[in-house]
């Protein structure tokens, strides 16, 4: 009887980890997709929304250990990344003078006990222009 009990608090306790360690990495993925994006947002002409998403998942990817790292089903865009331009004055103290990208970037986790369902977290990082 306590041998099951252990095994589910011990999948519960791995999940949670998995959970933390996934967080972590993704903020970082996060960050530097932002970097990319508000690189890409500083050019002369700035580039479109659309190639700093490009940008910013090739990024986000990389930081996680290539392309296709990050896997999300559901609960965000396509290709799990999403870039915001906030340009200046905008919301929030930093972004009354300063153009800001905002990046999301969202992954799934499938836990170690199937009673858990599958739980996205989603990370965000900004950036300025």
């Amino acid at each position: 009887m306590v041998f099951p009990v252990a095994v589910v608090i011990l999948a519960v306790a791995a999940t949670g980890g998995e959970m933390v360690m996934t967080d972590i990495g993704l903020t970082q993925a996060a960050r530097a997709g932002a970097i990319a994006a508000a690189h890409d947002a500083a050019a002369t002409p700035p580039d479109s929304v659309s190639v700093q998403t490009t940008d910013a998942r090739t990024a986000a990817n990389n930081e996680q250990g290539g392309p296709g790292s990050i896997q999300c089903s559901g609960g965000g865009p396509s290709g799990c990344v999403q870039v915001v331009d906030m340009p200046a004055p905008g919301p929030g103290l930093e972004n009354r003078v300063v153009s800001l990208v905002q990046v999301r970037v969202w992954e799934t986790v499938i836990p170690f006990v199937p009673i858990f369902g599958n739980v996205t977290i989603q990370a965000e990082a900004t950036a300025p222009q």
